[in-house]
């Protein structure tokens, strides 16, 4: 093993990496490189804590001892890859243009059955996808059309699990609600947040063990309407992926589709094939229609025809990005570029300023925020969605289970639903942000049908024993408007609220008299440390005069802090030995939230609109 992969891992590891890397390349012919050093470090190690072997070299004479059993293992724990559903979309969409051919060539063979085989299905996202998609799609083409899909993965764990169909509920949340239908089952009890995928689905689907090296054992001469061996080549040397290329082609219907990653292209090898889009292949004696090829966004395709791809997807869809969070329009910005067949051509900060934006662009998609000032989005759909109106996808703060808001959102007209990206998960919400927005686009339905897992899913916040918590608000009297929007939000029992006003303390008395009826709960000016807190009461606060003696007090309950745009370093250094605590800070800008004094503590950055929600949601879980 070279110098730099012995910089890259644990001294006393390198001469067990170098073995594990040998086992496993003997059995599935991965090859690992410096590249994977450390992660088959990360999961060596991870295997020794299971097995309670504390040294490289007592885990190295275990595998001498138990070289059968364990050579197995260490394969499905080195070759086993994050994965999600729908992963690399574009493919989907030549599948989708190219089903009516696909369906006419089954037929023709005096067959109802499309084959489709996922020759490296890992823990089954692939498979159950292009299920959840055929079932889909077929139904408009020829609802006298069905399919099986067959998986198969050198590691047995993952297709154990594959087989098993049960998957956490952030993983289902990713699917497109097109695709969702009545197909999964909430679980209940100890797996609540979890899955499990309905029979109707799993039983068009066969899961087995197979290993790339040996196709003949897997699936001996059996022939495929469509292949997807995907993410996967990059294991291999060159020479072994065109010897499993050529294997998996040989099983390829005459017009049949093959799917490599899109980040592996088979371009100079020795195969015969035509490529019809990014890593979507035919073979060369076959001529695919014209307008079913899927161009690139960014350049044109090779076909094996010579006419330009026509496809029914703008190179460039047009979006307009609606949120008052300035920190989300910048990551959304970074999502939807033309690279990925995107353009945003108009922002807006809420549902009135969109209604004027929507006068004079031209836009294919929107993105919507739910909680914002003047007319939040569903109060925007209600009044301007129909079917003229380009599909809308909600990409929200609050999970679309958590509240009724959601399901509103989608009675008057939402498509789909995003969790808000955050610059730690932007690359994989992205691309859930992107699939998805493919995946409505055209759709002119004026209300989505909610799934069975979504309806399942849903839920209300109750605070229980709200006069066991505390909420601390923090800003000036310029954000009394907004303090008043904030409980005009809550319906449900509240726990004691103070809102702290730095150097106010005079004439804070006069402002509660002042603004007593504005607020839907009873408001107190606070004078008195022996005051007793009680639920459903706002308490005004002077923060230099009280704060210290609540935190001394109080501490130990748990607590919902909310700042209101920025804090004096003093304040700051004060909130921030509050520990225990969700900390939320309004959302400022990038260069705001940059230099404000709480950013390292803050348990996230929103808008203010969607603090009731947050802290609503968190103190009931305390």
């Amino acid at each position: 093993m070279s110098q730099a992969v012995a910089g890259i891992v644990s001294k006393d590891f390198v001469a067990l990496i170098e073995k594990v890397s040998n086992v496993v390349h003997k059995i599935s012919g991965n090859r690992l490189g410096e590249k994977q050093a450390y992660m088959v470090e990360t999961r060596v190690k991870k295997r020794m804590m299971e097995l309670g072997l504390k040294s490289a070299q007592e885990y190295s004479t275990y595998i001498d001892k138990n070289l059968d059993h364990e050579s197995y293992i260490l394969v499905g724990l080195i070759t086993t890859h994050h994965t999600f559903f729908f992963r690399e979309f574009p493919h989907f969409e030549i599948l989708k243009n190219k089903l009516p051919d696909l369906v006419a060539a089954v037929k023709k063979r005096n067959d109802k059955t499309i084959s489709i085989w996922s020759a490296a299905c890992s823990r089954g996202h692939e498979v159950y996808s292009l299920a959840m998609f055929l079932d889909f799609h077929l139904s408009q083409i020829d609802p006298t059309m069905t399919f099986k899909i067959l998986g198969t993965d050198i590691d047995g764990e993952s297709v154990k699990v594959a087989n098993n169909g049960v998957y956490h509920q952030n993983e289902i949340k990713e699917i497109p609600m097109n695709f969702m239908g009545n197909n999964w089952a909430k679980g209940s009890g100890e797996i609540a947040m979890y899955a499990k995928v309905k029979t109707v689905l799993k039983s068009k689907c066969e899961f087995r063990p197979g290993n790339l090296l040996k196709i003949s054992e897997a699936v001996k001469d059996q022939k495929f309407d469509v292949i997807f061996c995907r993410n996967v080549f990059i294991y291999f040397e060159p020479h072994q992926i065109e010897a499993i290329s050529k294997e998996l082609v040989a099983r390829l219907q005459p017009h049949g589709i093959f799917f490599s990653g899109i980040s592996e292209p088979l371009s100079g090898m020795k195969l015969e094939i035509s490529s019809i889009g990014p890593s979507a292949y035919v073979h060369k004696v076959a001529v695919a229609p014209v307008s079913n090829v899927l161009p690139m966004p960014t350049r044109t395709t090779v076909t094996s025809v010579g006419a330009a791809p026509v496809s029914s997807m703008p190179q460039l869809l047009k979006v307009i990005c609606v949120d008052d969070s300035p920190s989300i329009l910048t990551l959304l910005k970074k999502v939807l570029t033309p690279e990925h067949g995107f353009e945003v051509v108009g922002t807006a900060v809420n549902g009135k300023d969109a209604m004027e934006k929507m006068k004079t662009l031209k836009a294919d998609l929107m993105t919507l925020d739910i909680h914002m000032p003047e007319m939040d989005g569903v109060a925007y759909l209600e009044k301007n969605h129909s079917k003229s109106h380009p599909p809308v996808m909600i990409i929200s703060s609050a999970s679309r289970a958590d509240s009724d808001t959601a399901m509103r959102a989608f009675k008057f007209g939402a498509s789909d639903y995003v969790e808000k990206p955050a610059l730690s998960n932007l690359e994989e919400r992205g691309e859930e942000i992107r699939t998805k927005l493919k995946s409505i686009y055209g759709s002119t339905k004026r209300v989505t049908a909610v799934s069975s897992f979504d309806k399942e899913a849903q839920k209300t916040f109750v605070i229980k024993t709200p006069e066991t918590k505390i909420r601390l608000m923090f800003g000036s009297l310029s954000d009394l408007p907004v303090f008043k929007g904030f409980f005009g939000e809550l319906d449900n029992s509240q726990p004691p609220t103070m809102i702290f006003f730095e150097g106010q303390g005079e004439i804070l008395e006069g402002i509660v008299k002042e603004h007593q009826r504005d607020f839907r709960k009873t408001v107190v000016f606070f004078d008195d440390m022996n005051m007793t807190l009680e639920a459903n009461k706002i308490y005004f606060v002077d923060f230099k005069k009280y704060f210290s003696m609540i935190h001394k007090k109080y501490g130990d309950r748990p607590a919902s802090l909310l700042c209101y745009g920025n804090t004096s370093a003093h304040a700051a250094k004060a909130i921030s030995d509050w520990r225990g605590c969700e900390l939320l800070l309004e959302d400022l800008g990038e260069k705001g939230n940059l230099k404000h004094p709480l950013k390292v503590r803050a348990s996230d950055v929103v808008p203010a609109t969607s603090f009731p929600y947050m802290s609503n949601r968190y103190l009931s879980t305390k």
